[in-house]
């Protein structure tokens, strides 16, 4: 097993490393990796090591990852082994003992902590240069505000565009908005040969909650889901646009790619399976748990670990920012809902491609090639990326999407072979 000294670990948690975390509770924990012990104190938010093998110690909660897990965790990482999160999201929850509400308030820093102990074992992983800035001045991209009905109530929805031609309907991913797709609305390369369009989901961003939201608990369905999405590209009159939707949103394009595909150019599901019940916890909309801190643990090892600071730090906090309950219910749809009607999805009415990124084990690469197979969809493949492709890693994914857009506007048919 990649070895913990002394010395390292003494070095990587420093007193100072949970610097810029909101103020909390004590607490402490010990971590159980292969067969190193290491008992962590925080309090008033300094972090002390102390003796993981002391008899009359207590934890609130111990965090267990094997040597072989370590090791993986501390060579160049395999989907579902870049944070303290993901070993939770995908190698099971029974690695927590002891107070799983200690450990949800404490994951911000659980994931600083593993992180800071991986780093001191090896090199950390090289990440991609962040885009180039843009010009000072004003951005081509113009928001608007759109009122319109959706199942017999008036939503009050923010929309930007930039560019002009082909019009590109984005939707983002759950508990995020519009902003993810600011690469796409500034590229002048794109924007050149497509009005792209994005807008927030009522409840999300700069668009409304219902009036009565505080006493309301927000679940979203695909009925309403797909509702709010027509009902928006028509009050645009778009005029047969391309839909590209990322996460939830690739998995209602997925679904409208079948009910509905001769409204659409083509659809492009970025990381969006048919639904998937495990990314629906309680963890994200409880009252003794910060959302917000616990959102940007909860999401951050869906990001592949090349992509550029700059942009994942700027996705995160999207997810920060999100309101209480709306990451919960937006999980409704894509692990409740979605699932009752996937089975019943029969091909696309229109050339359907599905985006996978390598690191991401919300939508697998699995769950994409099942769900082009399902609906007769080209695969796209994308290795080193993950689940926030436009967001995180804005030129990354551009590599894989110019390529497509450039045969929608050929009218090319997908490809539906599943060799890669």
């Amino acid at each position: 097993m990649t070895l913990l000294r002394d010395d390292d670990v003494a070095r990587a948690l420093d007193p100072t490393l949970l610097r810029g975390l909101p103020p909390c509770h004590p607490w402490s924990a010990l971590l159980e990796i292969g067969d190193r012990r290491i008992g962590v104190r925080v309090r008033d938010g300094a972090l002390a090591v102390t003796e993981g093998d002391d008899v009359n110690a207590s934890w609130d909660f111990s965090f267990a990852v094997t040597a072989e897990e370590w090791e993986q965790f501390c060579a160049s990482p395999p989907r579902g082994m870049t944070s303290a999160q993901a070993l939770v999201a995908t190698g099971g929850a029974e690695r927590v003992r002891g107070s799983r509400e200690v450990w949800a308030r404490a994951a911000p820093a659980l994931d600083r902590i593993v992180d800071a102990l991986r780093d001191s074992a090896r090199s950390a992983t090289p990440r991609r240069p962040d885009p180039r800035p843009p010009r000072p001045g004003l951005s081509p991209i113009e928001g608007r505000y759109l009122h319109v009905e959706v199942e017999g109530e008036l939503q009050r929805i923010h929309v930007e565009s930039a560019g002009s031609g082909v019009p590109l309907l984005c939707l983002h991913t759950a508990g995020a908005d519009s902003r993810q797709f600011r690469y796409l609305l500034e590229d002048p390369d794109l924007t050149a040969q497509f009005r792209v369009v994005a807008f927030d989901m009522p409840w999300h961003g700069r668009s409304d909650p219902p009036a009565d939201w505080r006493s309301r608990r927000y679940a979203l369905t695909t009925r309403t889901y797909a509702a709010t999405i027509l009902a928006v590209a028509d009050a645009l009159e778009l005029d047969e646009p391309v839909l590209l939707g990322c996460s939830m949103g690739g998995a209602i394009a997925l679904y409208l790619a079948s009910t509905c595909g001769e409204r659409w150019r083509a659809v492009c599901a970025l990381e969006g399976g048919l639904g998937k019940p495990g990314r629906f916890v309680e963890w994200t909309n409880r009252a003794d748990v910060d959302h917000s801190g616990f959102l940007t643990s909860w999401v951050g090892g869906l990001i592949a670990p090349g992509s550029p600071t700059g942009p994942r730090e700027q996705t995160l906090w999207g997810y920060a920012q999100s309101g209480p309950g709306v990451y919960q219910g937006d999980t409704y749809f894509y692990s409740r809902d979605l699932p009752e009607h996937a089975a019943d999805l029969g091909p696309a009415g229109c050339p359907l491609y599905v985006f996978s990124g390598e690191y991401d084990y919300s939508a697998t690469t699995e769950m994409s090639r099942a769900a082009a197979e399902q609906l007769g969809g080209e695969l796209v493949v994308m290795p080193g990326r993950g689940h926030f492709p436009m967001s995180e890693d804005p030129e990354g994914f551009a590599d894989h999407l110019r390529p497509v857009l450039d045969r929608i506007l050929a009218g090319e048919p997908a490809r539906t072979s599943f060799s890669a």
